[in-house]
C-alpha cells in the first residue's frame, strides 16, 4: 500500500469516528429545537435560494413533489414558511422562508457551531487554521465534482 492510500484511509476512518459521534448530537439539538433533520434541510434551503417553487425542493431532494407538500404543510403550520402567488404567472406557488422560520434557522445554526465549538476546543489556534483551511478547500471540491 502507497503513503497515499495510507493517507485516504486514516482521513476516511477518523471523518468517519468524528460524524458517527457527532450526528447524534446535532440530530438531539434539532429534536430539543422542535425540528425535524428534513425540516431544517428545506429551512437550509430557502435561507440560501430565496423563495422556490416546491418542484424544485423536490428535485435538491430527489423526492415527489406530493412528498415535499406535506412537508411545507407541516413548515407551513410552524409559522416557518409562506406559500405566495407569483406576481407574473398566478398558476405557480413559491415558498419562502418567515422571519419566525429564520429565527429558528439562526437557533439551529448557533447550536450547531457550540457543538462544533466543544468538539473541537482541544484543538490549537494553529491547528484550527489549518483544519478551516483544509475543510475550505474540500468543501470547493466537492461542490465542483457534484
Amino acid at each position: 500500500m502507497t503513503e497515499l492510500n495510507s493517507y485516504f484511509e486514516r482521513i476516511q476512518a477518523s471523518l468517519q469516528t468524528v460524524f458517527h459521534k457527532m450526528q447524534p448530537i446535532f440530530l438531539e439539538s434539532l429534536n430539543a429545537l422542535g425540528v425535524t433533520p428534513t425540516q431544517f434541510f428545506v429551512l437550509d434551503f430557502l435561507k440560501k435560494q430565496g423563495s422556490c417553487k416546491v418542484t424544485q425542493i423536490a428535485d435538491m431532494m430527489d423526492v415527489k413533489p406530493s412528498a415535499v407538500t406535506l412537508l411545507v404543510d407541516r413548515l407551513e403550520d410552524h409559522g416557518y414558511v409562506l406559500r405566495e402567488h407569483d406576481k407574473k404567472d398566478r398558476r405557480v406557488v413559491n415558498i419562502r422562508i418567515t422571519e419566525q422560520g429564520e429565527e429558528k434557522w439562526k437557533k439551529v445554526m448557533e447550536e450547531r457551531k457550540a457543538i462544533t465549538e466543544r468538539n473541537l476546543s482541544h484543538l490549537t489556534e494553529e491547528e484550527l487554521m489549518a483544519m478551516a483551511t483544509i475543510f475550505e478547500k474540500l468543501a470547493l471540491a466537492v461542490n465542483v465534482e457534484n
